[in-house]
């Protein structure tokens, strides 16, 4: 019988061992690091696509209402349903939807109806109007309203109403579009 110990044979890790599963930990752990950072960016792009959304939405809300409710002299519903300088009657021009894409406000302006000139003047620092409620930053609107002819009407009763909502997320810039058909049948 031989008593000899072999010192090869001690139990235990080797430097090269302990490398190798710190190597492979690290790399998991860049992995698990770099899938929340996509996970963490997904969810600031639909946080800031769902308010996109809203706004559009919102902003589609107080057309209909100005068509319906005529809450002013001045917006006097069908006919004030434009962009500034369409909807001519009596050769005066009736639109009162700015052009163009324009700061969102926080309020609506004195009329209570987004995208007129009380409220989306394209000066961010100052009141627009009588409407001097802080800019939404990092948003902007752009309302966008076309006549539909029809030969079965001998005056519009259909305008395609376009709104869309720019907004940046890490530096890229992305736009919400939302589209309806107003109607004017009586």
């Amino acid at each position: 019988m031989n008593n000899k110990t072999d010192s090869n044979s001690q139990a235990g890790f080797s430097y090269i061992d302990l490398l190798i599963s710190m190597v492979i930990f690290l790399v998991g752990i860049l992995g698990m690091t770099g899938a929340l950072a996509a996970n963490r960016m997904r969810a600031q792009i639909i946080e800031k696509q769902l308010a996109a959304k809203q706004l559009g939405l919102s902003s589609l809300e107080t057309i209909l209402a100005a068509k319906e409710l005529k809450p002013t002299e001045e917006i006097s519903g069908w006919d004030t349903i434009g962009n500034v300088g369409s909807n001519p009657i009596n050769n005066v021009n009736r639109g009162i939807f700015e052009t163009d894409f324009r700061p969102i406000r926080q309020g609506n302006g004195a009329d209570g109806i987004v995208g007129t000139a009380d409220d989306a003047c394209s000066n961010t620092a100052q009141a627009c109007g009588t409407n001097d409620t802080p800019v939404i930053a990092g948003f902007a609107r752009k309302i966008e309203i076309a006549d539909v002819s029809s030969t079965e009407y001998s005056t519009i009763r259909q305008r395609n109403v376009t709104v869309t909502i720019r907004y940046q997320v890490n530096g890229r810039n992305m736009e919400e579009v939302i589209k309806t058909i107003l109607t004017d049948y009586r």
